[in-house]
């Protein structure tokens, strides 16, 4: 490693010299306020003789070997690519705004090209891909088809806009020559780009868990494996799941591995960990990822899948933390492993599993260890075949205690007919879902809002309706699920009175969810527990306790409670069998 102060001026008006932004770097996102700074710094120490000069901070690079000869040399820049693109858009708004030939030929020939090279190799500064194109265009003038959202181009035209105003283009060229910077030159052989590039990100802005896995798999390539295996596979990998999916996708990835979940803040140090300790290769590493991209895609955007709506369901009650297992369930379904009455029987369950829970109030958190290693455990039954998967794994979900149990239809039953429905995050998906249970023709849930039918307000009327118990029957009552529907526009029902309600909704309403309502002659608490174990009888079908599926196997442990430190339960008073460190 080789470490000097240098003048910006002096590093970029290297003759024969390219600077390459890497594939696995993110796409230059500069905005104006960094720019505005940048603008002010130029302008302050080029009007002030007593400043000698500004730092601007470091840039790390190091040496393309594959293309480093006596007519070019090429830099990567691990890190500094916002310093370098931002300080070569202001030369060219400053090159576009002067007059002066002379000046404007300097600025060209110095920071802007490389003038005697081809083509290929005549831009001094290469973005990547996306900015690149933007950027190409920029220095060639190119106006007509440039996009005007880049972060290249609104930051060019606001340095040309600023410079216009300014108007002392000789003071703001003065200035540019005083910035300074420590560039750091890494050998490739010598030095570990990937630790120096983490420890000099460690103070600065955070990098995104992505980014620090797409730089720990790319960076210590050389310039041409890179490129083949970004466009190859991490490019694909970003395309299935765009950016902001990566790190979850990643550490599903790793607990599918695993059979434990990382700390999603830890996701990179433990992909990191896993990739040195099962020592294995890149190439192999990225192709098994893009194929897991692929099934993850199906979670995040449904299409026309077979298991698609089911998929859409469980988007819907966002529960991520099944996605490791369902990655396990679709490979094998994909490998024919599994069939597709196996596979969609499974998702059922997966989705009676949580409804139930969630309507009987169980600890969510409970979720992520029964599913981090609940593939494995499956394949590690000394019956078990892929021909009866679905009931192997209903019977391990019928095995679970405490926490992690598996409501049946008693405790459904209890806490689906009395609980505050209303307060449940998913309502709306089960209003819906019991709408749509043997419609043709499917409800939206975007059109859709909870409507009370017994006001939340109550009126006179409604007082009249309910009789002398009113109060006790609003106070109780009011968010069961058997006074909750929905509605296409329930500002028009609101507190109006039974017989009124009624008439709405037998004019306007075709929802099957409010037939009850249209038919009902009174309303009370009577009829709305009525209403409600109706619902139930619905419910019970839609989210089944498949218990016929139930293989009667000895599972290990399968008696016992199991706690982590995090569970909300006091255990004191409990049997301790074993603990696990």
């Amino acid at each position: 490693m080789e470490a000097r102060q240098i003048s910006v001026e002096d590093f970029l008006s290297s003759n024969k010299t390219r600077f390459i932004i890497p594939v696995y770097q993110r796409n230059y996102d500069w905005k104006e306020k960094n720019c505005l700074q940048l603008f002010e710094d130029i302008k302050n120490i080029g009007t002030q003789s007593e400043l000698k000069s500004h730092f601007l901070g470091s840039v790390v690079y190091v040496a393309n070997s594959d293309t480093d000869s006596i007519d070019l040399k090429e830099y990567v820049i691990i890190d500094g690519q916002q310093r370098l693109i931002t300080s070569t858009l202001f030369l060219k708004a400053l090159h576009d705004v002067i007059g002066d030939v002379n000046l404007k030929d300097e600025i060209l020939e110095s920071f802007l090209i490389n003038k005697r090279l081809d083509e290929k190799n005549k831009l001094k500064l290469k973005p990547i891909k996306k900015d690149d194109e933007v950027f190409k265009k920029l220095l060639k003038n190119d106006f007509d088809l440039i996009d005007t959202n880049s972060n290249i181009y609104k930051n060019y035209h606001f340095f040309k806009t600023k410079i216009q105003s300014f108007g002392d283009y000789k003071a703001l060229y003065l200035g540019f020559k005083k910035l300074f910077i420590v560039h750091i030159a890494l050998n490739r052989r010598d030095d570990n780009p990937q630790l120096i590039f983490e420890s000099i990100n460690s103070t600065g802005v955070n990098l995104s868990q992505a980014d620090l896995i797409r730089n720990f798999l790319l960076m210590d390539k050389e310039a041409e494996e890179q490129n083949e295996l970004f466009e190859k596979y991490w490019f694909k990998i970003e395309e299935n799941l765009t950016s902001e999916n990566i790190s979850n996708f990643v550490r599903d990835y790793l607990t599918v591995k695993q059979n434990k979940i990382p700390n999603k803040d830890d996701t990179y140090e433990a992909f990191k960990l896993f990739v040195y300790s099962q020592n294995i290769q890149t190439k192999e590493l990225l192709d098994e990822l893009l194929e897991y991209s692929k099934i993850y895609k199906t979670f995040l955007f449904p299409h026309n899948e077979i298991y698609a709506q089911n998929l859409k369901n469980l988007k819907q009650l966002k529960i991520g933390v099944v996605y490791p297992f369902l990655l396990s369930v679709v490979d094998s379904f994909n490998k024919q492993l599994l069939n597709e009455k196996e596979l969609l029987r499974t998702l059922e369950i997966i989705e009676s599993y949580i409804v139930r829970r969630m309507v009987c109030n169980k600890p969510a958190n409970a979720l992520n260890k029964v599913f981090a290693s609940l593939f494995s455990d499956i394949l590690e039954i000394s019956t078990f075949s892929f021909e009866n998967f679905s009931k192997y794994f209903a019977t391990i979900l019928f095995s679970k205690k405490g926490s992690a149990i598996f409501p049946d239809d008693e405790e459904f039953r209890a806490d689906f007919t009395s609980r505050d429905a209303y307060s449940l995050k998913n309502i709306k998906f089960i209003l819906l879902r019991l709408e749509n249970k043997d419609n043709n023709e499917k409800v939206d849930i975007a059109t859709l809002s909870i409507e009370h039918f017994m006001p939340q307000t109550l009126t006179n009327s409604w007082k009249a309706k309910l009789g002398d118990k009113y109060q006790i029957i609003h106070d109780r009552y009011l968010h069961s699920i058997g006074n909750l529907s929905l509605s296409g526009d329930n500002t028009q029902l609101g507190n109006k009175s039974f017989e009124d309600k009624k008439q709405i909704l037998k004019g306007q309403s075709r929802l099957k969810l409010n037939q009850y309502f249209i038919n009902a002659t009174t309303w009370d608490d009577k009829e709305i527990n009525k209403r409600a174990n109706l619902l139930f009888e619905d419910a019970k079908i839609l989210w089944q306790y498949p218990k016929e599926l139930d293989l009667k196997l000895d599972l290990q442990n399968s008696d016992k409670e199991f706690y982590t430190l995090d569970d909300d339960i006091d255990i004191r008073e409990k049997t301790k069998n074993y603990f696990k460190y």
